[in-house]
């Protein structure tokens, strides 16, 4: 069974954007420290199956939530 998870962008007012989807965490976390080194803002790896967020990414690092 495939996990899909999306990648989210906060933005300053606190809402997400949603980016793209990726089939698994590893996937998630490669994506979101790219897009951390692009940028400053704030990216997270969220799962719809349970409504959790799973990584998230501040300042150029990946923390695992779970």
């Amino acid at each position: 069974m495939t996990t899909l998870l999306d990648i989210l962008k906060k933005d300053r007012k606190g809402t997400f954007q949603w980016l793209e989807a990726v089939n698994d965490i590893e996937a998630a976390k490669g994506r979101l420290l790219q897009l951390s080194k692009e940028s400053p803002d704030e990216y997270v790896a969220f799962r719809g199956t349970d409504l959790q967020v799973v990584a998230t990414s501040q300042a150029g690092s990946v923390v695992d939530v779970n």
